[in-house]
């Protein structure tokens, strides 16, 4: 059919076409939509911040708990990826389908268990962020509609990350981007009750993002549909814990991966917080301006997933060294022109979430100082993305854990604790997020090159019928080997 044949030539792109071209095919048009998406977070903070600085202050707790939930959501659809392309690298097209299929009714199931139990812990969660008693009302209105959302909120960055494991790159973009425009254009209407809507306030940026994100997850339901690249059938469903256990295989690393930077995020933002609430909104508006620096190297992380997935899947071993070159340049070359951009702007930027000019102050301040680790962010986050479908998800979640945790909150503390006195407080503890970057990037930049030829075989699904046995040194251009067979017995 019509869908199997597109899906063939996609395989054979990435299999056989230029790696450097391959690779900018699959990530500009993530750079697109993941602009869309984090500029959903930068236009409610900009909006919010036209309520008030107590607002401000507000969604500045609000963040880390939101991308807590949101890394469930990251690691499932990081492990889903890996392990759906390499099956389609290896041939397994109704493997591919069935773990598709599993992986969105996992996802449902755990997303309502999860907004439940936030229902019943949320005062809990943010008294350990030492959220100040005046700002809860608004933590509350927002929160709320999060958890009331929360499916809509998470299938969809599941969703997208199976689309791209087949080598469709366009498509998730385009829904990012429809997403993001549905929210710009709802959002000011509900927060400030514009064309005779309520004013809903915080709580209307909140329902702007699920309604938006909510006909998005339609959408690519819909399209994996009629890609026939899900199938709905008793004998996929009773596959439901063999797929799952598999995505877990790799999702569970990459969930603990992702859950590592908001619990990083919120161990900063308890410390900012003895500062005053002033201290965390500028950290809230500063943290995601440097989201959009770091766009580029996430959409590259999401567009060489499926790449090192598929030529690890068909034993093109060559074809992953020449990728690694062609990603350590890019992040290199963007990181240094995007700290040049912030260094030289970043001034003029605090001023226009908010009119206070100490949060415009201290927001230049750390714009300043994380510029000048953004490429060591860039070896970290194309690492992470690198490792997991070269079947080494612990690795990733080690290295998130020495940036976010060792690293980052780490220092920190030990700035929190006067352990630099050459600097203020509020200075040492913005330092941390750039000396932590350059540390955990070249640490994980050294681990890529030392293992890129050298994929785990094992944890490639098995092939579907008999399986040739071929030795991994098989690279002809014409063989796709079913991948790191068993030895023989």
């Amino acid at each position: 059919m019509a869908s199997s044949t597109l899906v063939a030539s996609r395989r054979a792109r990435l299999l056989d076409g230029p790696v450097a071209p391959v690779l900018f095919s699959l990530s500009w048009p993530m750079t697109v939509g993941l602009f869309a998406v984090i500029a959903i977070n930068v236009t409610d903070t900009f909006y919010i911040g036209r309520l008030g600085t107590e607002e401000l202050a507000a969604i500045g707790y609000c963040f880390p708990v939101i991308f807590g939930m949101s890394a469930i959501a990251i690691g499932v659809g990081n492990g889903a990826t890996s392990v759906v392309s390499r099956a389609l690298g290896a041939g397994q097209e109704k493997r591919a389908r069935m773990l598709t299929t599993n992986t969105l009714l996992f996802v449902l199931i755990w997303s309502l268990v999860l907004a439940g139990a936030m229902y019943a812990l949320s005062e809990e969660v943010f008294s350990l962020l030492a959220l100040p008693a005046r700002l809860q009302p608004h933590v509350d209105e927002y929160m709320d509609v999060w958890y009331a959302g929360l499916p809509f909120l998470i299938v969809p960055i599941v969703l997208n990350g199976l689309i791209r494991a087949s080598g469709e790159a366009i498509v998730p973009s385009v829904l990012m981007v429809l997403a993001a425009a549905i929210n710009a254009i709802v959002s000011p209407l509900l927060i400030f009750g514009l064309l005779g809507l309520p004013a809903l306030g915080m709580a209307g940026a909140a329902w702007a993002t699920v309604g938006a994100r909510g006909l998005i997850a339609a959408l690519c339901v819909v399209y994996l549909l009629r890609e026939d690249l899900m199938e709905i059938s008793r004998e996929t469903f009773a596959g439901f814990f063999g797929c799952v256990a598999d995505v877990a295989r790799f999702g569970a690393p990459a969930f603990l991966a992702q859950l590592v930077s908001p619990v990083s995020g919120a161990i900063i933002t308890r410390i900012l917080s003895e500062q005053g609430a002033e201290t965390v909104a500028a950290y809230a508006v500063g943290a995601r301006i440097e989201s959009l620096a770091l766009i580029p190297f996430f959409a590259l992380q999401s567009g060489i997933a499926p790449f090192i997935g598929q030529n690890v899947g068909a034993a093109r071993t060559p074809r992953l060294r020449r990728a690694e070159m062609t990603a350590i340049v890019f992040a290199l070359g963007w990181g240094l022109l995007a700290g040049l951009i912030l260094f030289g702007f970043g001034g003029s930027l605090g001023g226009l979430f908010t009119a206070d000019p100490a949060i415009a102050a201290l927001t230049d301040r750390y714009l300043g100082l994380v510029g000048f680790g953004l490429f060591g962010a860039g070896l970290v986050i194309v690492s992470t993305g690198v490792f997991n479908p070269l079947g080494y998800p612990n690795l990733a979640m080690v290295l998130s854990v020495l940036r976010y945790l060792v690293l980052y909150a780490g220092l920190a503390a030990l700035a929190h604790a006067g352990a630099f006195p050459f600097f203020s407080e509020v200075t040492g503890i913005f330092l941390a997020a750039p000396v932590s970057y350059v540390l955990a990037g070249l640490t994980a930049f050294t681990l890529v090159h030392l293992l890129i030829e050298r994929p785990k075989r094992a944890m490639v699904p098995p092939a579907e019928g008999p399986r040739p046995i071929v030795g991994h040194d098989d690279l002809r251009p014409n063989r796709h080997p079913s991948a790191f067979e068993d030895e023989p017995s």
